[in-house]
């Protein structure tokens, strides 16, 4: 089988202006890491819950375009919805932002994406996007699901089960700066042949009923060039709602302060 090239080593230094001398903050300088056991969790109770969820409410694929196109390889439940959504159980397959004068706006997933795929190396106009919306727990969010995201102490926001299925790909990208929101992932089921990848780094997370985090703020993608779909546990965090730039990142996460 072929491998999928997802290629985040290519130049991309248009979020350089989200850290020093810019801003306060200093660019992290490790990519990710796995978080301390503190977090862990039961892997076979996490998936038996799956079952549970799976059995009101499956997997539905991202709509990533206007017109309604679907992305059949990349689905998701959604955990966390925004307050008086329609449709909470699927809120989380929608992307927000802010449009020039600061007005909340719902982005078309396909169009953003290619502004990375069109000028990789200077996609200032890359929107940016607004995931603290989505506060209200939903009833997808059943018994050990709930359980496992309280073990975090900072706000959670946009929390999904993500399904990545054979030979599914999520392009190189970037989402925000660390600072404003953090992304940890916990495999639930996975292959040897799924990995995810940060500014050229080739990393896997095993389904090994630990949560790991990675810099969401730097060009990363993902692969399945496997035969099994990947679904993992996604869970937002507003570290530094709590926290001024004094306090590290790294730091906060290994005192299972996050």
């Amino acid at each position: 089988m072929i491998e999928i090239d997802i290629s985040t080593d290519n130049p991309v230094d248009y979020y350089d202006n989200w850290y020093k001398p810019g801003t306060e903050w200093e660019k992290l300088s490790i990519n990710w890491c796995k978080l301390p056991d503190y977090y862990s969790f039961d892997l076979e109770k996490l998936r038996t819950e799956l079952e549970n969820v799976r059995s009101k409410y499956d997997f539905q694929p991202f709509v990533i375009s206007k017109s309604g196109k679907k992305r059949m390889t990349y689905q998701a439940i959604s955990l966390t919805s925004r307050e008086n959504s329609e449709d909470p159980e699927y809120d989380g397959l929608r992307l927000f932002g802010f449009d020039d004068n600061e007005k909340e706006v719902e982005l078309d997933i396909q169009s953003v994406f290619l502004k990375y795929y069109n000028n990789p190396a200077g996609a200032d106009n890359a929107p940016t996007l607004n995931e603290k919306i989505f506060t209200k727990q939903t009833d997808a969010c059943m018994g050990y699901f709930q359980e496992v995201i309280n073990k975090f102490h900072s706000p959670k926001t946009k929390c999904r089960l993500l399904n990545l299925k054979p030979r599914g790909v999520i392009s190189p990208h970037v989402d925000f700066p660390y600072y404003r929101q953090i992304r940890v992932h916990a495999a639930i089921y996975t292959n040897e042949d799924t990995y995810y990848e940060v500014e050229g780094v080739k990393f896997k997370i095993p389904a090994d009923g630990n949560f790991y985090w990675f810099d969401v703020g730097r060009n990363h993608a993902v692969a399945n060039n496997g035969t099994a779909d990947r679904i993992t546990l996604s869970v937002n965090l507003s570290v530094y709602d709590n926290y001024d730039s004094s306090h590290n990142l790294m730091d906060l996460i290994n005192e299972c302060k996050i």
